[in-house]
């Protein structure tokens, strides 16, 4: 029995040795050095151009805007308006179908403006804004038809609805005094100049058409320069002013901004979905 056990037993050794000796010396296969993973996009262009049936992105814009307001009387050249032109920014989400339309959502955080100018001596400029807050649904059409499905660098042109979500609060209040002689030996006149600026109490729209240029800058990352005519459809922001004479108001006038203008700026853009489309495909 002791010889068997001792048989037995050298024989399990063995076997085990030689089991570790094969996992040892297995050959294990890496990849080369510097050589990429494939990805779905880089196998199918391996086989031609990649096709995309859709994608999601989201992004951000940044761009300069430029607005016009109005103004119903000048007190006979002593105030004034202009169009200022300041920056702004947004956030997007977009969806691209078959390479060839776009429908994006924007929010905008970007102000609606009235400029005063006081004129005199000493000028005065004074910017009045609404509550910068805007939304935006647009629809986009790429101008290149020749590959349809291929995502490539190329022009959009597109057109938009969106509206103003306007709080109704008073947003300034001034006031300015002056004083003006009424000839040799007859005193002073006391002018006064009063301003209050509100927003409107209910929203407001805005319509939008748009051109721009899309690079593509990565696999999942496009950049956009675009530029923008909005046309304001009621009035955002209100500026109501009354010129007063030794206490009694002698002319009144308004300026009112709704949003019309033009914006121009750079758009960064990440995609996050990619849907391919293998339909072209022949796999022998």
């Amino acid at each position: 029995m002791k010889s068997l056990s001792t048989i037995l037993m050298m024989a399990i050794t063995a076997f085990t040795s030689f089991s570790q000796d094969t996992d040892y010396y297995r050959k294990i296969y890496s990849r080369p050095i510097g050589t990429k993973p494939h990805t779905a996009e880089s196998l199918l262009k391996t086989m031609g151009d990649v096709r995309i049936s859709n994608r999601w992105y989201a992004g951000a814009d940044g761009f300069l805007r430029n607005d016009k307001s109005t103004l119903s009387n000048d007190f006979d050249g002593l105030i004034g308006t202009q169009s200022p032109t300041i920056s702004a920014w947004s956030a997007v989400v977009g969806w691209v179908s078959q390479e060839q339309w776009t429908l994006e959502a924007e929010y905008a955080r970007s102000a609606i403006h009235n400029v005063l100018l006081i004129n005199g001596d000493n000028p005065m400029r004074y910017n009045l804004e609404n509550d910068k807050n805007s939304m935006m649904l647009r629809g986009k059409r790429r101008l290149l038809f020749g590959k349809s499905k291929v995502r490539r660098s190329a022009f959009w042109v597109g057109a938009g609805i969106g509206f103003v979500p306007n709080s109704g609060n008073t947003k300034d209040y001034m006031e300015f005094y002056g004083y003006r002689e009424k000839g040799r030996r007859q005193g002073v006149d006391t002018l006064a100049l009063t301003s209050e600026t509100r927003t409107n109490s209910s929203w407001t729209g805005l319509a939008e058409v748009s051109a721009e240029y899309v690079v593509k800058v990565g696999r999942v990352v496009d950049m956009s320069f675009f530029a923008r005519k909005q046309w304001g459809m009621g009035t955002s922001v209100t500026t109501d002013l009354a010129y007063f004479v030794n206490g009694t108001e002698i002319q009144n006038a308004q300026i009112k901004g709704d949003g019309t203008g033009w914006n121009f700026g750079v758009s960064l853009r990440y995609v996050f979905h990619l849907g391919y489309d293998f339909s072209s495909i022949r796999i022998k």
